[in-house]
């Protein structure tokens, strides 16, 4: 017994860094307050550390001298020589309030504030630190904790929740870690989690994500950065003085977002002169529910190099009744540090700029020595300009990008994040004593009494017995799977099926098939790493005809860096009319039921269809299409709503409109898809498109085949179309989009009605049509056609326009839009709407809208528009 405790006692020596002490102590003001969130910053391990809420700070440091500084915003910073011997050093710092100094400005009717000569340097520069830093090695400590504070009421009359509540509410709970990070630009990122606990219920899976941020790129915090490309759009800026900070003046600046707009962050930045890096940030960002304040300090890590040593955040979460609170904060002290000292650094006077010049030259392009030269001459400037600055922002863009020998063959492949993260087998098991050595600062004493906490749940939880624990986890799996779906993977995942959530039982009722109750699922295979295969069945049992629908998608995903896949589907559904833009089947199943509005209309179709899409090049999508269907009219099987209200027959309202005999159609289809200049990354093996500004040109060609026989017509036609689609930005969160289209038929003979042209056009005043195309106040089907047509929508949208400019709309996260829709078809008179709208981008709006027929009134109403009921609606 006595070996044991003398090899245990030796382990747990061998998990503190050999011969180590504690320094350790208390950050305050002279009045003796705690200065929370005070960073300290070790010079000789270029270790970063932070104090807590309550000011205090904990480390460990083996024997040595070191020089320590100490610093937080809004005092003056201290730098103290710390001397570690034998035995653990205690020490209260005292840092006194600093006095900002103010430079003198001449004050003339349009002079502007200092801080913008400042901010036109930083944005010019940014370019350069985004990617300045080559690679990396840091080691990392993070703490995370959460409280939930209040749960709504009405949750609490369930009687599970008022016994997880009891758990869970009014208690903190902790998170730690300790990792190792290593960095390769420009985006690959190698995490190692050497420790890890946490006092969450085991339930709740909570990690914390990497902790450098990087303050330079054109967002911060998911909004638009007061230093990115066109901020002066964005914000306005206040120098609120300087001060030095050993050999640096340090500009304090306020950030402050134009009209209040709560889309954009707010605070100080702390800027280097000369330099024109971050020394630090001071900002807050709100979100639905969610306000943050986030602190980054960074230290002189090297030479003229400033980088992130600690970062701190607090958050006020307010989410559909439930309050929470949480913080995060990180320490960073890094171990190698490699620059990109390949193009020119801010800060250098003219002589320096000759020197890094003739250094540099020998080894750049032709093309890198002209960027070279024109950065330099825009940098010995005395004063840049808007449009000087955005243009040397512009140069350092291009320079870097020219620098990096690693870019891509095709010039609009972007890099993807590359985060790995690998687990110490050792990591959640190690001791008190080694997390003593490795915590920045100490447990408060709610965190201690969380974890305490946490352990006495285990006796508990080790005493309830495997079968129990077993029995109650197979049934949390079986109503998960029912309420919300779930995905099950083989052991190598390389197969899986996918069972749909409580929506996929009973998709849909209409008055043609009554109720549709079935199942859905998806089964798929990864047949190599670039090629899978997944088949989604579907089986529905109709309730008012009494009979089965169901249908078969098989996918086969090939050739991922061209999007390449073929479909073969098949089966026999009840379609509707307008299958190419029509209404959502959710949203005319709630109208049906409860209001006896059944503006869709149904035909039965059986079909088989296979289809292709490939890319010939970048953004040129080529898909490819034979389908042969058999259809046939449908006729109301129900009668009456639940309130006994009477349906209207299952004919679609148009002028032309005849019951649809039953025929056979063969048809092939091609169309080509092209946006220019269009960015993308691959993730996972597969390509994603980003945005982009350009416009994307549609063309579809169509030819029905008539295969003869006199029992089933066989409907023969031509079909061509071209649309023409585009969405950009400008100003302060302006944004248009317009969208065209036109096209013709000819030489058509029995064709049928699901073959016309059908627009997205509904009465129903709640809509999953996005205003961009829809028509709010025509009825379905009124202006399809088997002629010509053409079509264009343009809306605008803007965060100021009429009701935003209200005191309690002012700050709100809508923007509102206006909107005009025409549409012209053959021997009908031209149709046009005009309208307002008020919502959150394209995912909720609200309009009113003015429909008519060339300047003829036609109709009013309001529309809703929830796109994200298609998703649903499937």
């Amino acid at each position: 017994m006595m070996k044991l405790k003398i090899l245990f006692l030796l382990l747990s020596l061998f998990s503190l860094p050999a011969f180590s002490q504690v320094f350790k102590g208390k950050v305050v003001t002279d009045n003796g307050e705690p200065i929370p969130f005070a960073t300290l910053y070790i010079h000789e391990i270029s270790a970063g550390l932070t104090t807590d809420d309550n000011g205090y700070f904990h480390t460990v440091l083996k024997p040595g001298k070191y020089t320590c500084e100490v610093s937080s915003l809004g005092y003056i910073r201290q730098i103290l020589t710390i001397e570690v011997h034998n035995k653990d050093i205690e020490q209260n710092i005292i840092l006194n309030e600093r006095i900002y100094q103010l430079r003198e400005v001449s004050i003339t009717k349009n002079s502007e504030d200092p801080a913008y000569g400042v901010m036109r340097q930083v944005i010019a520069y940014a370019p350069y630190y985004r990617s300045f830093v080559k690679s990396y090695t840091a080691g990392t400590y993070l703490k995370g904790t959460g409280k939930i504070n209040k749960i709504p009421a009405l949750l609490k009359i369930s009687k599970s929740v008022r016994e997880d509540a009891k758990k869970y509410v009014g208690r903190l709970f902790v998170l730690e870690e300790q990792r190792r990070v290593t960095f390769t630009a420009p985006n690959t990122w190698n995490n190692e989690v050497k420790a890890y606990t946490n006092s969450f219920p085991d339930e709740l899976q909570v990690s914390l994500e990497t902790v450098n941020i990087n303050l330079y790129q054109p967002t911060i915090f998911g909004k638009t950065s007061p230093i990115g490309p066109s901020a002066f759009s964005y914000y306005q800026y206040k120098l609120e003085g300087f001060y030095t900070e050993g050999e640096h003046l340090i500009n304090k600046i306020r950030v402050i977002p134009k009209k209040g707009n709560p889309e954009l962050v707010s605070g100080y930045l702390y800027i280097v002169e000369n330099l024109w890096c971050l020394s630090a940030v001071d900002l807050k960002a709100s979100y639905s529910g969610f306000d943050a304040s986030v602190k980054v300090t960074c230290k002189e890590v090297r030479s003229s190099v400033f980088l992130n040593t600690s970062t701190t955040l607090k958050a006020d979460i307010n989410v559909m009744g439930i309050k929470a609170e949480a913080s995060y904060l990180s320490a960073i002290h890094y171990t190698d540090l490699n620059i990109d000292a390949t193009i020119f650094v801010p800060g250098k006077d003219t002589q320096d700029l000759d020197k890094v010049a003739s250094d540099n030259h020998s080894s750049l392009t032709k093309k890198q020595q002209k960027l070279q030269q024109q950065i330099e001459q825009l940098s010995k400037k005395e004063e840049l300009t808007t449009r000087d600055a955005y243009k040397l922002s512009k140069l350092v863009d291009k320079a870097v990008a020219e620098a990096d020998t690693t870019h891509f063959k095709n010039k609009y492949e972007r890099r993807s994040w590359e985060y790995d993260v690998k687990k110490d087998s050792l990591a959640d098991k190690r001791d008190s004593v080694y997390w003593a050595a490795v915590r920045s600062v100490p447990l408060k004493p709610e965190e201690v009494q969380s974890y305490a906490y946490k352990e006495t749940l285990k006796p508990l939880n080790d005493s309830l017995g495997r079968g129990n624990i077993n029995k109650e986890k197979v049934s949390d799996v079986i109503l998960q799977t029912l309420l919300f779906g779930k995905t099950f993977k083989s052991k190598n995942e390389k197969s899986w099926i996918t069972l749909g959530s409580y929506s996929t039982y009973v998709p849909e009722y209409n008055f043609v098939d009554g109720l549709w109750i079935g199942t859905k699922l998806t089964a798929g295979v990864k047949l190599n790493a670039q090629t899978k295969l997944n088949f989604t069945p579907e089986a529905y049992y109709t309730t008012a005809r009494n009979t089965w629908l169901g249908s078969g998608l098989l996918v086969l995903d090939y050739a991922p860096r061209r999007l390449g896949k073929l479909s073969l589907s098949g089966g026999a559904l009840s379609a509707d009319f307008n299958g190419e833009s029509g209404e959502s089947r959710m949203i005319n199943a709630m109208s049906s039921l409860l209001f006896a509005r059944n503006d869709m209309k149904f035909y039965d179709k059986r079909f088989l269809s296979l289809d292709n899409e490939i890319e010939l090049a970048n953004s040129l999508l080529l898909s490819t299409g034979f389908t042969w269907q058999r259809r046939e009219a449908l006729e109301n099987s129900v009668e009456k709503d639940l309130f006994k209200k009477h349906a209207k027959p299952n004919l679609p309202r148009h002028p032309d409109y005849s019951p649809m005999q039953r025929n056979e159609l063969m048809k092939a289809s091609v169309s080509l898809q092209y946006t220019p200049a269009r960015y993308f990354r691959m993730f996972q093996g597969r390509k994603y498109y980003r945005p982009s500004e350009y416009p994307t040109f549609t063309a579809k060609y169509e030819k029905a085949f008539s295969h003869g026989g006199d029992e089933t017509l066989s409907p023969s036609f031509y079909r061509t179309e071209l649309s023409v689609e585009q969405e950009f930005e400008f100003g302060l969160f302006n944004r248009i989009h317009w969208f065209v289209n036109g096209g013709a038929f000819w030489d058509a003979e029995d064709i049928q009605f699901p073959d016309y042209k059908h627009f997205a056009t509904t009465r129903i005043p709640v809509t999953d049509h996005s205003l961009n195309q829809g028509f709010a106040l025509l009825d379905n089907y009124a202006y399809s056609t088997n002629t010509r047509w053409a079509q264009a929508n343009v809306s605008w949208y803007t965060p100021y326009l009429l009701l935003k400019h209200l005191p309690f709309l002012k700050k709100k996260r809508y923007d509102e839009a206006l909107h005009l829709r025409s549409l012209a078809v053959y021997k009908r008179p031209v149709y046009w709407e005009a309208g307002y709208s008020i919502g959150r981008s394209d995912l909720l709006r609200v309009g009113v809208f003015v429909g008519f027929e060339r300047t003829k009134f036609d109709a009013v109403g309001v529309s809703v528009s929830l796109p994200l009921l298609k998703l649903l609606g499937k």
